[in-house]
């Protein structure tokens, strides 16, 4: 399945809601995503992945150059939405210690 990313924005915050797999063929539609957002001047990005049914290195990639993409303006790029299986991944690259994970989208949205 190909990744769709649904585009919304509250506040300072963009949401990005992933939907089908981040794997080599949806890591570049995240990229190109953040790449614009952060050249809109959306530095403060917050990734769903309520929608995601499977990732692979090449999406971790992805998030990743997000990440700096979004720290190098003074932003971030937070992560959401994600189910036990995602959370092990992150956990095991301890990526954990890296991204703000988990944090509500209500609470993003205020």
């Amino acid at each position: 399945m190909n990744l769709e990313i649904h585009r919304s924005k509250t506040g300072k915050n963009v949401f990005l809601d992933l939907i089908g797999d981040l794997d080599m063929g949806g890591a570049p539609i995240l990229r190109q995503s953040v790449v614009q957002e952060v050249s809109k001047g959306n530095f403060f990005i917050v990734l769903d992945f309520s929608g995601i049914n499977f990732l692979d290195s090449a999406g971790l990639g992805a998030i990743i150059g997000g990440l700096r993409r979004a720290r190098s303006h003074e932003g971030d790029l937070v992560l959401i939405g994600l189910d036990d299986e995602l959370q092990k991944i992150f956990k095991l690259c301890e990526l954990d210690q890296i991204f703000k994970m988990n944090l509500s989208r209500e609470i993003l949205s205020e």
